[in-house]
């Protein structure tokens, strides 16, 4: 596949990606990690067998970096993380590294990072396959392949069948439609293990946390419409956070006074609207998925009706916002 070709994707996955919402969302996410790590953690939504695109190693691993320097941007722009400044450094091209006792031969090599003043993040891609990891920010002058002291964060794995490559992560199949949330977890734990969140040995996981530890959910609440009313500070509180508090342990309404019942079970409803905003979320993950397929094969009609979808999914997502918004300015008008 030509430059051209592989460059023409590569602007089409970007475009599809810059809409008028992602500094929004993207402020969103950041907003969610300063208050929940654990929530921050997005799952990947990754396909059970691997498909092939016409997308490079280079060119893919520049396409993440596209999007870890947007997050880099927007982080630093809040004066309250001025102390944990980040700095992100792309691969600059091609690198050679001899070393004999690691390799028997050359090895060609792209490194990029995300630091900051104690941690970084490397992304270092080699010999079919792409790795991170999580390093002290004082040994990236050195750090080169196959360092025997430093355990990857997390290894996607290459498999080149003429001009056409597919990737794996832990066994499931990734493309270019998966590298905005790929790259947040990648930005949001070299975050975690400045603010001391988390190890710099920890593994990468799918899944997230809370996820994996979902039980059945918390009916208690139904028959007590006082647990239905949402405070200005809950709504306000859960746009700003994306609901944080949704993995946070209830207290029983027996032990807590009638004050608190209302605080902790005004959350409930901050948490159905973001349940439901969540699920619009994964549709639109998925039309995205649906058009980068669709524009390999030049389908205009599948391309033009996951545009349309998606547009008027966003229009519901705002009535939603907006509805919720509503209905807490209504609840406050009658206290």
């Amino acid at each position: 596949m030509k430059d051209t070709s592989e460059s023409d994707l590569r602007s089409r996955i970007l475009g599809n990606v810059k809409d008028k919402n992602t500094s929004e969302e993207t402020r969103q996410w950041l907003s969610v990690l300063d208050s929940s790590a654990l929530q921050a953690d997005q799952t990947l939504h990754l396909n059970q067998t691997p498909d092939a695109e016409f997308l490079s190693t280079s060119a893919f691993v520049d396409l993440l970096f596209d999007f870890l320097s947007r997050y880099v941007a927007e982080f630093n722009k809040n004066p309250k993380h001025e102390v944990l400044k980040v700095h992100c450094e792309r691969p600059k091209g091609e690198y050679e590294f001899k070393d004999f006792s690691r390799f028997s031969h050359t090895v060609k090599y792209f490194q990029g990072h995300v630091s900051t003043r104690e941690w970084a993040v490397v992304v270092q891609a080699y010999m079919g396959k792409i790795l991170v990891f999580i390093v002290p920010s004082d040994i990236l002058i050195g750090f080169r392949p196959g360092d025997p002291t430093r355990k990857p964060y997390m290894e996607i794995a290459e498999n080149r069948q003429g001009e056409q490559t597919s990737r794996t992560l832990l066994g499931r199949g990734l493309t270019s439609a998966n590298i905005g949330p790929l790259a947040k977890r990648i930005f949001g734990q070299v975050i975690k293990v400045a603010r001391k969140e988390s190890t710099d040995t920890e593994e990468f996981k799918i899944a997230t946390h809370a996820e994996q530890t979902q039980g059945d959910p918390d009916r208690s609440y139904d028959e007590d419409e006082s647990k239905w009313l949402l405070s200005e500070a809950d709504f306000l509180e859960m746009r700003r956070a994306g609901a944080s508090s949704l993995g946070a342990p209830i207290r029983t309404a027996a032990s807590m006074t009638a004050g608190e019942q209302f605080a902790i079970n005004n959350q409930h409803v901050a948490n159905l609207c973001m349940l439901v905003v969540g699920e619009v979320d994964k549709e639109l993950t998925s039309l995205e998925q649906i058009g980068i397929a669709a524009m390999k094969v030049d389908a205009m009609k599948e391309i033009n009706f996951a545009m349309k979808r998606s547009n008027i999914l966003k229009g519901l997502k705002e009535k939603i916002l907006d509805f919720a918004s509503d209905w807490d300015n209504c609840l406050n008008a009658e206290r």
